[in-house]
């Protein structure tokens, strides 16, 4: 099938409207504006406090809840209830049963099935993708088989030449097998589309709403602008895809008892938007009729009205015969001559035809859409990657600022490099000079235990007592000055070993800092390219030699951390040997 016959256009409104489209509250910082996924709604929380799972557009139900509105919860939980009370399901009798009575026949359907000779093939019948909210969550309820689609459709237009086979033929008998089998499907259709509409429909319905309802004369004046417009609309599509599903489905029992009570339904449904006419163009009047007009109003403003039915309006059925009666007189025809049979297979062969005509169509649009997106998504995807540009730039001058401030770090960096070398080459002199230190302890402790030795043999010939006192105490002295020097050159040592750990951390954060700042550069130029040029052969060896870099990076760091480990063990055991030299004398 073609794309669908007729349907009312949604817009995205989202961050265009500045109050809930239901509450008419004004978005603020405190008021979100949010989106009901349903029926696309820009509503503030408060309006839209659930989150379910939806019908998308494909006619399947959404992996994951989404925000919904408390109109569409409220419809959406009536179809439901609607579907499991009366056992709905696709190409069974359920409604059908109150709509044909005691007319309700199989052996109609059989003959004509059989008389039309028709040679059916397993071509989908598509084009549904533009149903309303409303119908595509009922269709996804009741199902759809369409094989007795596609029979119901090809049987009646072969046995009735006059109808052509088209997609609002397909529409209505789709929704009708929702409550009925083929059978009752292809009686409906009969009386459906044997119905005489009124000469002047235009004028049948302002006179309903003038005579009925009291229209005023200002308000005439704008629905006949509103009916010359789109009325056209709601008459070929017998209201299908025009009203949510209760509106349609009343719409369509009224079209069944009558094409007059058709009428006066619609009329019913436009004075109560009547209301909106002067301060709502035609599109978006559709829109607020399809969201906001419901069975039991219409319903409730059917019964309401106070006139007959308009002189202009002929009933072409005698009034003494039924809707079931009239639909049995027309469906009983033979077709035992050799000509009908002939008419019936020319009539079969051009709905063969039809039915390719419209699957290449079909097959034409949508290679369409995939191939030339219309001028509003051309707007969208070009201010959307403007945006990426300019946030992209802005990145940009922020990673070159970033990369001044790094060179400064950078020079610092190697200062401080210069710096810990002279302060390895200081550690290195206090570590001579503790060498020395160690030697002269040494001959000294030498000498002490040689001035021990001497003065114990003849300490009485050679000196007196207080001068052997002083010589003690001279020693001790020395042996004190020592110690302090050692202890202070311990301290100095520790003092710069913290100083050069400092350095190492702050070094390896400038260097990771560096490095990381190096590839996110290189990675904004890549990202900065145009479409056509990512992925190529360069860019996947500019990011193997970004991550080589980081690799060699991140070992050489490991190097000098080992390095510096071993240099302080060193000193570490050095200190050792050292105090344990002067402790053990």
């Amino acid at each position: 099938m073609k794309q669908f016959i007729t349907y009312i256009n949604i817009p995205e409104v989202r961050g265009k409207i500045p109050k809930c489209q239901i509450c008419q509250k004004s978005f603020s910082f405190t008021t979100r504006e949010h989106q009901c996924k349903r029926c696309l709604r820009a509503v503030c929380e408060g309006c839209s406090p659930f989150k379910i799972n939806h019908i998308k557009k494909d006619g399947k139900e959404s992996t994951k809840p989404h925000r919904m509105c408390k109109i569409c919860k409220e419809e959406s939980e009536q179809i439901k209830n609607f579907v499991e009370q009366n056992h709905i399901a696709y190409g069974v009798d359920t409604l059908s049963k109150q709509w044909l009575g005691s007319t309700l026949s199989q052996k109609d359907y059989k003959n004509a099935r059989e008389s039309a000779k028709i040679r059916f093939d397993k071509t989908e019948i598509s084009g549904f993708d533009n149903i309303n909210y409303s119908l595509k969550e009922f269709y996804f309820l009741v199902g759809k088989d369409n094989t007795k689609l596609q029979n119901v459709c090809l049987t009646y237009c072969s046995k009735n030449p006059e109808v052509q086979f088209s997609a609002e033929l397909v529409c209505l008998a789709n929704f009708l097998l929702c409550f009925s089998s083929e059978a009752s499907t292809y009686q409906l259709l009969s009386i459906i589309y044997q119905q005489k509409p009124p000469d002047e429909c235009i004028g049948s319905i302002l006179t309903y709403c003038v005579k009925g309802y009291g229209l005023g004369e200002d308000e005439k004046q704008l629905l006949k602008l509103f009916l010359q417009s789109r009325l056209k609309r709601y008459l070929v599509t017998y209201s299908i895809n025009m009203f949510n599903f209760d509106t349609t489905l009343f719409l369509i029992t009224q079209l069944i008892k009558k094409y007059d009570s058709f009428i006066k339904g619609l009329s019913a449904i436009f004075m109560l938007a009547s209301s909106n006419l002067k301060n709502t163009n035609h599109e978006d009047l559709e829109l607020w009729i399809l969201r906001n007009v419901r069975r039991k109003e219409a319903e409730n403003k059917l019964n309401s009205m106070q006139m007959p039915a308009p002189k202009q309006d002929i009933d072409f059925r005698d009034p003494s015969q039924s809707v079931r009666s009239l639909a049995f007189s027309m469906i009983e025809q033979t077709d035992q001559s050799q000509g009908n049979e002939l008419k019936a297979e020319i009539s079969n062969l051009k709905l063969q035809l039809a039915l390719k005509d419209n699957e290449i169509e079909s097959y034409k649009f949508q290679l369409q859409q995939m191939q030339t997106p219309d001028d509003t998504k051309k707007e969208k995807y070009i201010q959307q990657k403007n945006e990426e540009i300019a946030i992209l730039l802005a990145r940009v001058d922020a990673l070159t600022l970033e990369n001044k401030q790094l060179s400064k770090k950078e020079s610092n960096y190697q200062n401080q490099n210069s710096i810990q070398s002279e302060q390895a080459k200081i550690i290195q002199d206090q570590q001579q000079q503790i060498e020395r230190l160690k030697t002269k302890l040494k001959e000294t402790t030498f000498e002490n235990r040689a001035m021990s030795m001497s003065l114990a043999t003849s300490a009485q010939t050679i000196m007196s007592g207080k001068e052997v006192q002083d010589l003690k105490q001279k020693h001790e002295d020395e042996k004190q000055k020592l110690f302090e020097q050692i202890q202070s050159l311990e301290q100095n040592k520790a003092q710069l070993q913290r100083i050069i750990e400092s350095q190492k951390q702050l070094n390896q954060r400038v260097v990771d800092y560096i490095s990381s700042m190096t590839i996110n550069t290189n990675i904004i130029e890549l990202s900065i390219k145009p479409p056509l040029e990512r992925s190529t052969k360069n860019d996947n060896e500019d990011y193997k030699f970004l991550i080589d870099t980081k690799n060699q990076q991140n070992q050489l760091l490991k190097q000098l951390l080992i390095e510096n480990q071993q240099q302080i063990q060193e000193l570490n055991s050095k200190l050792k040997d050292i105090k344990q030299m002067i402790y053990s004398q």
